[in-house]
């Protein structure tokens, strides 16, 4: 059995340091270790020059909490990255033989260049991108980076100085702001922009925690719920926020929901470079996401050594590629996955007229039919229970809470009891989702039953459609005995919801 090595990952930026320890495997990883650490290194740095002596021994702390970490999960590669604070700190040189000194850990500068291509790595990783134009902006403390990608290829990057504690430090002086510090900071960073090359963004996206902290503030505000791994942020809100901004000391900024009161006195220069961005493009709103430079740092390590994801390929579906790496972290039998995936897809072709299905409903059956035993991973007993239960605990881009939510439910249907009351998320869902769910449901429960041996001996299905019959014929070279006596087992629900007599033969 291949043994796949633990990697873990450092990013130290102008605003925070994190740590991400992953266990790499063949098609994806799993994250075992997250860490975080607000120090603003670039506060020194932007204002002295250097990163003076009680920040330093801040940072070394981090970094004694990071290396135990990173000993405890028994990582074996270990690779750390520094942004634009350590690239002009004066001072760098000798922290980062410090660091290497006192705990081995070799750090990294990479240019803005380097910055701009992780996060394009982590763009491509959680956003479907290959039929459109990307602006991707990583606002950082001491930079932004900038990437432009035409149908998901890198066209170019850019690297400026638009950094939010870079432009605080520069610019805003007072507190609050005078108008004249607003005026003359707009003015540079519309300068800025002014060098960036001609191009149509179909949309925006923003990284960073800064931006995040924006999205996190605006769903406050709404009181709305985000997916899991995105957020979508619209002009207007960013407008009226500077707006407000401008006018308020940082200590009641600070009192905003959803404000990491960490990051309150940069919220107002990160505005307002988004919103230059969205002005200049014409674009009325952005995503964000959880990740960002750490995520495409992984997997440019991963890559390093040799491994490679489904999603790195143009011609791959993001959605399909995010499941199967997902699969991937649970141990599943990605043979019998796709296999039920197929089948599930035939039958729906077959019956979705039938069953009054839509062409856009596949893609909830697609997902479960993946993800249906990933379950085993932890117990084969009762794994329909485990598989509802890890995904609505995992990320699954693409796809809505809600969705996510029902990809669950129809995968915990895929065997044991039918759809019943006494199921608490079940009852969740509106009439109409739960009529969804279980003729979803009733499909994948027949496709795994054609696979019964896991050997995917069925290789394709034909059905036909009678008043008070459907008659469903596996078609295989091989000895179905099994598949055929499985799928018969589990036709009832095709058969309550359809009323008719199914014979599987």
């Amino acid at each position: 059995m291949t043994e796949y090595p633990i990697v873990a990952v450092i990013d130290i930026g102008s605003n925070s340091i994190r740590l991400q320890i992953a266990q790499s495997l063949e098609k994806s990883y799993r994250i075992i270790q997250d860490y975080r650490e607000i120090l603003r290194l670039g506060d020194c740095v932007f204002s002295k020059g250097y990163i003076d002596e009680q920040i330093t021994d801040l940072f070394y702390k981090n970094i004694e909490v990071i290396n135990n970490l990173i000993q405890n999960n028994k990582a074996t590669i270990v690779r750390a990255v520094g942004t634009a604070a350590l690239r002009d700190a004066s001072n760098s040189k000798e922290i980062i033989e410090t660091v290497k000194q006192r705990y081995g850990i070799d750090i990294e500068i990479i240019s803005g260049k380097q910055e701009a291509y992780f996060n394009y790595l982590a763009v491509l990783y959680n956003f479907d991108i290959k039929d459109i134009n990307t602006l991707t902006i990583d606002i950082g403390g001491g930079s932004s980076e900038i990437v432009l990608s035409e149908k998901g290829e890198l066209k170019n990057s850019y690297s400026t100085l638009l950094g939010c504690s870079r432009l605080k430090y520069e610019f805003l002086k007072k507190d609050p702001p005078a108008q004249s510090e607003i005026y003359a900071m707009k003015d540079f960073i519309e300068k800025t922009l002014e060098n960036i090359e001609d191009f149509e963004p179909d949309t925006i996206v923003g990284t960073a925690g800064t931006l995040n902290n924006i999205a996190t503030m605006y769903y406050i505000s709404q009181s709305k719920k985000a997916s899991s791994y995105a957020k979508y942020v619209p002009r207007s809100y960013v407008k009226n926020l500077i707006n407000n901004l401008r006018r308020m000391k940082v200590d009641d900024i600070k009192k905003i929901k959803g404000t990491e009161e960490k990051r309150a006195d940069i919220i107002l220069p990160a505005c307002m470079v988004i919103e230059s961005i969205m002005s200049l493009y014409g674009i009325e709103g952005f995503y964000t996401f959880m990740g960002g430079l750490r995520t495409g740092l992984l997997i440019d390590t991963l890559n390093k050594i040799g491994l490679a994801f489904p999603f790195q390929t143009l011609d791959s579906d993001l959605k399909f590629s995010r499941l199967i790496e997902l699969g991937n972290k649970f141990n599943f039998e990605e043979q019998h996955a796709l296999c039920v995936m197929d089948l599930s897809k035939k039958l729906f072709e077959q019956l979705k007229n039938t069953l009054k299905l839509k062409e856009k409903d596949f893609a909830l059956l697609e997902a479960s039919a993946i993800l249906h035993d990933i379950g085993t991973y932890i117990s084969f007993s009762k794994h329909h229970m485990h598989s509802y239960y890890l995904i609505t605990n995992s990320d699954l881009t693409g796809f809505s809470i809600k969705q996510k939510n029902m990809i669950a439910t129809i995968s915990y249907f895929h065997r044991g009891n039918l759809p019943n009351k006494s199921h608490g998320l079940y009852q969740s869902f509106s009439k109409k989702k739960q009529e969804k769910i279980k003729k979803l449901a009733s499909i994948l429960r027949i496709a795994d039953g054609l696979d019964r041996s896991h050997r995917s001996f069925v290789k394709d299905v034909k059905v036909s459609i009678e008043k008070d019959n459907i008659k469903i014929v596996a078609i295989s070279s091989e000895d179905t005995f099994l598949e055929i006596k499985a799928a018969n087992a589990k036709k009832n629900l095709l058969e309550k919801i359809t009323k008719k007599r199914v014979s599987i033969i």
